[in-house]
Formats: C-alpha cells, structure tokens, sequence
C-alpha cells in the first residue's frame, strides 16, 4: 500500500514537474529531479505532493483499521468455530440492551415476527425498531423479507439455534 502512494506520489510530481517545464525534454527534468532534487522555481510542488502523499497514507491506514476494528458478527459461526450456543452466546454479549430486547421478541415468537408487532411489544418506535433490525440484519443475525407494508423479522438459523441448545 505503502509502495503504491509512493508511486503515485512519485508519477504525480514528474507530471506537475513535466507541465510547469515545457521546454525541457521529459529525460532532461527527470534527471533533474533525481540528481538535483525539485528546482527552487516551483517549491509549491514539494507541498502539493506531500499533501497527496499524506492524505493517501490517511485514507490507507483508515482502510486497514476500519477492517480490523469493525469485523462482522458473521465470521463468529464458521464450521468448527465452537458450539452454536457458544457462537450465540458471544454474539448476544455484544449486543445493546434494545437490540437483544428485539431477539427477545423473536424468540418468544418462534423466531420469526412481523417488524410492526416487534416495534409494539418492544416499546420502541418505528423508526428505532428499523435502524436496529437494519443493524442486526447487516451482521447476519436476522434476515428481513418485505411483507406487505413492514417486514417479516426472523432470527437467523444459526442464532435460534445455539439460543435453544441445551
């Protein structure tokens, strides 16, 4: 990663380099470059390409840490990976109080429920009761099928399963 901002950084300034020297032939100003270092006439470069450079290295270390940071819940239930009332018992610990309200109604209901009696018997609005499904639907714990005007909420498999393991 660290290679191809380099490169960038590099193509970027013999390009800036190439367009603000038009007289001189592209060997003679990379030659320049590498011998001499960039010339005192244009000393702009030498900032616009450590702002390039910089910003590049922030996007790429804000892609690895939100891919190491934020790991998805579905990785947790991999074939010999524990039991599935382990798995579901490690999930359950990381959810919010409201979120494992919501599991809760499911699970008195077979695991299955439509979103809009969910929203009742939780005692959340409509619009929270979407924005957590919504959540717990991105890290595979239920799965959403439109029915009608709402949702029909089921728990995932693998959850309701580990939920009733002995």
């Amino acid at each position: 990663m660290l290679i191809s901002a380099a490169g960038g950084l590099a193509v970027s300034g013999y390009i800036l380099a190439l367009i603000l020297t038009p007289t001189e032939s592209p060997l003679e100003v990379l030659s320049q470059l590498l011998t001499k270092g960039f010339p005192v006439t244009f000393p702009f470069l030498v900032l616009f390409s450590s702002l390039l450079f910089l910003s590049t290295l922030l996007a790429s270390m804000v892609g690895v840490l939100y891919f190491l940071v934020l790991p998805e819940m579905k990785t947790y239930y991999a074939p010999g990976n524990g039991t599935g009332r382990e798995n579901t018992a490690m999930v359950l610990k990381t959810l919010k109080p409201d979120e494992i309200t919501i599991v809760n109604v499911l699970d008195a209901h077979a695991g299955a429920y439509l979103q809009k009696y969910i929203t009742k018997e939780a005692g959340l609005s409509r619009l929270k009761t979407h924005r957590l499904v919504a959540a717990l639907s991105e890290r595979g714990i239920v799965q959403v099928e439109k029915y009608g005007n709402t949702n029909q909420v089921r728990l995932a498999k693998w959850f309701h399963d580990g939920m009733h393991q002995p």
